[in-house]
């Protein structure tokens, strides 16, 4: 489980700064009036940063189920 959490964590981090470059990216479209920077910085990293996004909630998933069950106390 120690692959798949650092998978996680890979894919977390990829997918938050993808984010973070293709939003700046589009703020200075939006700021410099210039609509082939917004479009472009779409086409260029909304492909990559939906696949970081999606492999790490896959991984998330794994590992909610991996978890070993907690034994109750009554």
């Amino acid at each position: 489980m120690k692959f798949i959490k650092l998978m996680f964590l890979l894919f977390l981090a990829a997918f938050m700064l993808g984010g973070l470059i293709l939003v700046t990216g589009q703020i200075v479209g939006v700021l410099t009036l210039n609509g082939a920077l917004v479009g472009g910085s779409k086409d260029v990293l909304s492909g990559i940063t939906f696949a970081a996004a999606t492999a790490a909630g896959l991984c998330a998933f794994v590992l909610q189920y991996s978890k070993s069950p907690v034994a109750e106390e009554d």
